[in-house]
């Protein structure tokens, strides 16, 4: 074996031994006042809810035919998490897909949405599937199905289906902000 070509089976060994598909990302602080806790509306993903506990948190998501479920751990403005997902078929009969992925906190400067930017992976990739971004609720508070609740967490609620319900104050419309729901 040549140096050349064992000095490349070696460079080999490293990213396959550093798990290769890590994202490159590192954790930040998290902006303040942030939290992963809360209902998100995502292009890519529909809607979704997240709760936060300590450094865990699990979730819920919903669009068209997809539903998934997303647990993981929170490392200041950093969730790496694994995600599965069931899809409905024309057979009736549910595809299911699992992966990892991570989202990055942060607040956007402009018009002080609060939104998380990230991507998924399939089996043991965080990346290469494609991006999955979302934007956070004003007032929405999320709600977890039995099923994620007693994996952890506190949901504040219990809910089968998502609906459009909003938290308590939503009465209160005298703020003049009609497009705040999201």
């Amino acid at each position: 074996m040549s140096i050349k070509s064992a000095c490349g089976w070696v460079a080999m060994m490293l990213l396959v031994a550093c798990g290769g598909g890590g994202a490159g990302v590192s954790a930040g602080p998290m902006p303040p006042e942030g939290s992963f806790t809360g209902v998100y509306f995502s292009p890519q993903y529909g809607e979704m809810h997240m709760i936060q506990n300590g450094s865990s948190v699990i979730g819920e998501y919903k669009k068209d035919e997809r539903s998934g479920k997303i647990q993981g751990d929170a490392d200041g403005n950093l969730l790496r998490f694994e995600w599965t997902e069931n899809r409905a078929m024309v057979s009736n009969r549910p595809t299911v897909t699992r992966g990892r992925g991570y989202f990055r906190y942060t607040i956007n400067p402009t018009n002080e949405e609060h939104q998380i930017d990230g991507e998924w992976g399939l089996d043991d990739n965080e990346t290469g599937g494609g991006p999955w971004t979302a934007v956070k609720s004003k007032r929405r508070q999320p709600r977890l199905s039995s099923d994620s609740e007693s994996s952890g967490g506190d949901s504040g609620g219990s809910s089968d289906d998502y609906g459009d319900e909003s938290s308590d104050d939503s009465s209160d419309d005298s703020s003049g902000e009609e497009d705040d729901l999201f």
